[in-house]
């Protein structure tokens, strides 16, 4: 790179190298000079002194003198006469010797400023080597010095530069394209392809995209001409490459349907391959204008028809359109969710992963729609999924297709908590198909392999997948009532922060008048009712599991979520077979330091526990919390002054209910 600079330099510099005037004699010293110093390396320049900028034209003047002067030294010896001859000449002709005219004045002042801006690019080449040797890191490089030192010499030398000599390029392009001859317009498109393919965002800004974005998009319409189509939408995505902003060009000027139209009805496969490929860029930016034409619906129509590379970056563009979808426009996605379904049996992992981040993002998206979260179940997503799931207890033994990464694990859970916090039919489901055993294999995986309690393997996950396995737990089951300081002070504290909007279904149930009697059971509430052998499998697979996640956890989210999947069991649980469940599980001793915690929320959790066992089960739990301790912890935190949190006056408030039932 330095010797092509220095190269470039010398070719500037002998380009414009002053002339001068031609005498009678065959040929002036001027001339001469200028050619021998032309001559000179650019090495030997560099051993001089530099010298300065020239003030005046005194100084200037005295300068040339000590040059000639040096040259005359370095001149053979029978160039001398030939030097007084012309010298006498010259001193013969009109005009004084002795003061040199305006013209030459300027020119000289041009060739000083250009050693002097001459040297200083080179100085800059030689550090930017020396620091690249040395390992530095280089702020601009030869090439950026060399166009610096090329813009300071002028207009005159702006045909050496890149942008400029593409800006020349471009017109000629531009004036081929809008010609009427097809084999002109392919040759120009060929030229513009490989001008944008190398062109970055700097170097094309001499390029409309306002003038060359509509006559692309004309060109990418001639049906007629199958290589016209496939330069022209090569064009447009060397064009987005070059200059990211011209995908708003593209959308603005109608381009976004005639890439639909070529995937939708294949002829050429390498015309389909480019426009999935601008397809592709296109949804980074727009993906909604690209849902909009038919996006969706055209990348995954014949998606088995391609390449396995062509495969995955089509349901990346999939999954591109499905972020940020608004709930108006579900009914665009709705005709591609059979397609989509379909690929979650596919072997290979990427593509696997951008299907499950597509449903994650329209899950995410209808979060708030009961009827658009079953539409999106409609075809097989929640056994496909808990299928999925299911490799994160034994990745190589699974039913699972393939095993994906621990971040698709996580976004898979967080999904299936979305479907069940939304649709009560969903949730119901997901009880049905067993979810509970499929959280038991992942919570207790590898407990052969561990050696003591055998779930060490659900402490040692990372907290954010614990959490979410805790999370999906938690909403398989019907929310807590309200009307207690239990559940409504549990609920502000450990409940993560959420939209303003509320869901149709409700987090929680229907707040029912104290003295208007029992109040009507939720749609969730009921089919536990319909089959209470749903909740009892579920306590059975998870409830130890949730005390020792507690115990050995270290995360307080963690914790609290452990306890709130654990007063959801024994709240729903039948009372009949209740005192078999928690017959092998030391409960009292369990929840006897919680009470006095310095965690309010694992405090209010706890009180709400004890009472719903004092309730259920006061012959057997009555000697039970007085033996352990659990009575005096209440009285104890009855006895403390009410705390300014709301939380600890209703643990408070809590405590002495409990106190009072127990001394009752």
């Amino acid at each position: 790179g330095e010797r092509k600079g220095r190269g470039l330099l010398r070719a500037a510099r002998a380009q414009w190298m002053p002339p001068k005037r031609q005498e009678d004699s065959g040929g002036s010293s001027g001339s001469g000079r200028a050619t021998r110093s032309s001559k000179r390396s650019v090495s030997e320049r560099e051993a001089q002194p530099a010298p300065k900028r020239p003030r005046s034209d005194k100084g200037k003047s005295k300068q040339r003198s000590m040059d000639t002067t040096s040259e005359r030294a370095d001149e053979p010896a029978g160039d001398a006469p030939r030097r007084g001859n012309e010298a006498a000449a010259s001193s013969s002709g009109g005009g004084s010797s002795h003061e040199p005219s305006a013209a030459q004045q300027r020119a000289e002042a041009r060739q000083a400023a250009l050693e002097a801006a001459e040297r200083e690019a080179l100085e800059m080449l030689d550090e930017s080597s020396a620091r690249a040797r040395a390992g530095a890191p280089s702020w601009g490089g030869p090439s950026h010095a060399l166009q610096g030192l090329l813009r300071k010499l002028g207009a005159g030398l702006d045909d050496l530069l890149p942008s400029a000599s593409s800006h020349g390029r471009l017109k000629t392009i531009l004036a081929g394209l809008k010609g009427p001859d097809e084999s002109m317009q392919l040759a120009s498109l060929t030229e513009l392809c490989e001008v944008l393919s190398i062109g970055t965002e700097e170097s094309m800004s001499s390029l409309s995209v306002d003038v060359f974005t509509p006559l692309l998009i004309s060109l990418l319409r001639q049906e007629h001409n199958p290589d016209m189509m496939l330069l022209a939408s090569r064009a447009l995505c060397h064009l987005m490459d070059a200059i990211p902003s011209s995908s708003a060009a593209i959308v603005h000027f109608d381009g976004v349907p005639l890439f639909c139209e070529r995937l939708l009805s294949i002829e050429y496969i390498d015309l389909a391959e480019q426009a999935l490929h601008a397809l592709e860029k296109l949804s980074q930016e727009h993906p909604l204008a690209v849902l909009r034409a038919g996006g969706m619906l055209a990348v995954l129509q014949y998606v088995d028809f391609f390449a396995m590379g062509v495969q995955r970056r089509a349901v990346a563009t999939a999954a591109n359109m499905c972020r940020g979808l608004p709930v108006e426009c579900a009914h665009l996605v709705a005709d591609s969710v059979p397609l989509l379904s379909n690929l979650l049996s596919h072997h290979d992992q990427k593509l696997l992963e951008n299907v499950c981040l597509a449903f994650a993002r329209l899950a995410e998206a209808f979060s708030y729609s009961a009827p658009q979260l079953e539409m999106l179940a409609a075809q097989g997503l929640l056994p496909n999924v808990l299928r999925l799931v299911g490799g994160m207890a034994s990745p190589g033994q699974s039913d699972a297709p393939v095993a994906v990464s621990d971040a698709t694990y996580t976004m898979l859970l967080r999904m299936l908590a979305t479907l069940c916090h939304g649709s009560a039919s969903l949730c119901k489901q997901l009880l049905q198909l067993d979810a509970s055993s499929t959280l038991h294999d992942v919570l207790s995986a590898d407990a052969t392999a561990s050696q003591g309690s055998g779930f060490a393997a659900a402490i040692s996950r990372p907290h954010d997948q614990l959490y979410q396995v805790l999370a999906l737990a938690h909403e398989l089951l019907p929310p807590l009532p309200k009307g207690s300081p239990f559940s409504a002070g549990a609920a502000r504290l450990l409940a993560p922060k959420r939209r303003s909007k509320r869901n149709p279904e409700g987090e929680a149930a229907p707040v029912a008048d104290s003295s208007a009697g029992e109040r009507t059971p939720t749609e969730r509430e009921q089919a536990l009712l319909d089959q209470p052998e749903l909740v009892e499998l579920y306590a059975s697979r998870l409830f130890a599991l949730f005390m020792h996640v507690h115990s050995g956890a270290v995360n307080a989210s963690v914790r609290s979520k452990s306890l709130s999947c654990m007063a959801k069991v024994l709240h729903f649980y039948p009372a009949a077979g209740l005192r078999d469940m928690v017959r092998s599980h030391a409960i009292a001793a369990f929840l006897a330091p919680l009470i006095t915690s310095q965690e309010h929320a694992s405090a209010l959790l706890a009180l709400h526990m004890a009472e719903i066992l004092m309730t259920k089960l006061p012959a057997v739990y009555q000697d039970k919390f007085l033996r352990e301790g659990v009575f005096d912890a209440a009285g104890r935190l009855a006895a403390q002054a009410p705390p300014p949190a709301a939380a600890g006056t209703a643990a408070a408030t809590a405590a002495a209910a409990a106190t009072a039932s127990a001394s009752a």
